[in-house]
């Protein structure tokens, strides 16, 4: 018995995670402009410019089909004071919403995106104290993605302890009856691959941040899965002497497969991603900041009374993307 060679179990979650090359593109620019005035009331602009595209033809606009829009995963602010504004032609969709607001702090959850239903959403936070007598304004606002892909990686792994009946079940089915008794794979996958990595991402997990060296960590984490995996097939070659090991090698890739993409219908029912990647969407943001007052200090670059942002999605990720600036007139 021969069975064919499928993708490794890290590959596959490559496969499923990343966006494939040539596929259509929908890139998402988000606008937020946030002006406070002497009085300390505000004037708010949040603009989301949708551009569906297909590299291959030069970027070239492609209809976006109802199902295929991004922008229906977000909950825009209605009523007053909230004016919104519509364009749609071939291609791109921009949404654009202005408000005046008492109070800059009234902005808090203006920007609010969630990948599913019953995902956590993505969504701002503004913290502000505006002083008109003293002439004092200070301003906090921070984007935060709370479904991070250390997020997903922890979700996949408690999923995985669970699923070593359905592993022991798919390699029987595999070997046509013919492998080790159902407990003892059972205990190989838990104890060579599934156990070892719900460890790994359990440790990972427990840093405040999702940075660089968290993103290289999980990917030596998924790097390493081969390594349990040959693991894996080691100890099942030893509790079946009289199978040609190629076999039990080729049969633990197909149940590691269908395990794999059982797993990941889950997590994208959840709105869980594995990278930091956003599958065939490209997210951007930039941010501006005008104070009614010279600024002192921000953390970015400062023109008299103006500061601006830029950041990505991945950036939202962890303890999110933290904007604040300090003006004074005295």
């Amino acid at each position: 018995m021969t069975l064919p060679r499928t993708l490794s179990p890290r590959l596959l979650l490559l496969y499923l995670a990343l966006p494939l090359a040539g596929c259509i593109e929908n890139r998402l620019t988000v606008e937020l402009f946030t002006q406070i005035h002497a009085d300390g009331s505000c004037t708010r602009r949040v603009e989301y410019r949708l551009e569906r595209v297909d590299p291959e033809r030069g970027n070239l606009r492609v209809a976006i089909r109802p199902e295929q829009d991004p922008l229906r995963l977000h909950r825009f602010p209605s009523g007053d004071p909230w004016l919104l504004r519509e364009e749609t032609d071939t291609g791109l969709r921009v949404v654009q919403l202005e408000a005046v607001l008492p109070s800059p702090a009234a902005a808090d959850g203006d920007f609010f995106r969630a990948r599913s239903p019953g995902a956590q959403p993505s969504r701002n936070f503004v913290s502000a104290v505006v002083d008109p007598q003293r002439g004092l304004y200070e301003y906090q606002e921070v984007l935060r993605d709370p479904a991070s892909p250390l997020l997903g990686a922890r979700a996949l792994s408690r999923a995985a302890l669970k699923r070593d009946h359905a592993f022991a079940e798919s390699l029987t089915v595999a070997l046509e009856g013919a492998g080790p008794r159902d407990s003892d794979v059972r205990r190989a996958y838990r104890e060579r691959l599934a156990e070892p990595f719900a460890r790994e991402v359990a440790a990972l997990s427990e840093r405040p941040l999702f940075g660089p060296r968290e993103k290289r960590e999980l990917d030596l984490i998924y790097d390493r899965i081969d390594d349990k995996q040959k693991a894996l097939v080691a100890r099942l070659v030893a509790l079946a002497p009289g199978l040609p090991a190629e076999d039990i090698e080729a049969a633990v890739e197909t149940a590691l497969n269908d395990l794999g993409e059982h797993l990941l219908a889950g997590l994208e029912a959840k709105g869980l991603p594995l990278t930091t990647g956003n599958g065939q969407l490209r997210v951007s943001f930039r941010a501006t900041l005008v104070m009614p007052v010279p600024i002192l200090r921000a953390n970015a670059c400062v023109s008299g009374d103006t500061v601006v942002w830029e950041f990505e999605q991945e950036d939202l990720f962890g303890r999110g993307f933290e904007m604040k600036a300090l003006a004074s007139a005295r």
